[in-house]
């Protein structure tokens, strides 16, 4: 005979499996958005530094600027 309680108890190996896959899912996910975050902050400052060198090379008058603007360099 079965009851409610043995009804409503899930195979406890499917139940593990089910878990350790959905875990594994997350943490691959979770390992190429921290990846995909780094290389486009990487690009993002070395585009910004490369507009700041070419910025410095075209016009003699940008660095005392930036120093004016930024409390002076000394």
């Amino acid at each position: 005979m079965m009851t409610n309680a043995t009804a409503a108890t899930p195979d406890p190996v499917a139940a593990a499996l089910a878990i350790a896959q959905t875990a594994r899912r997350k943490a691959a996910a979770t390992d190429n958005r921290n990846g995909t975050a780094a290389v486009a902050l990487l690009g993002s400052g070395v585009i910004f530094s490369l507009i700041a060198i070419t910025a410095m090379l075209t016009s003699p008058a940008t660095i005392p600027m930036w120093c004016a603007a930024h409390g002076g360099c000394m």
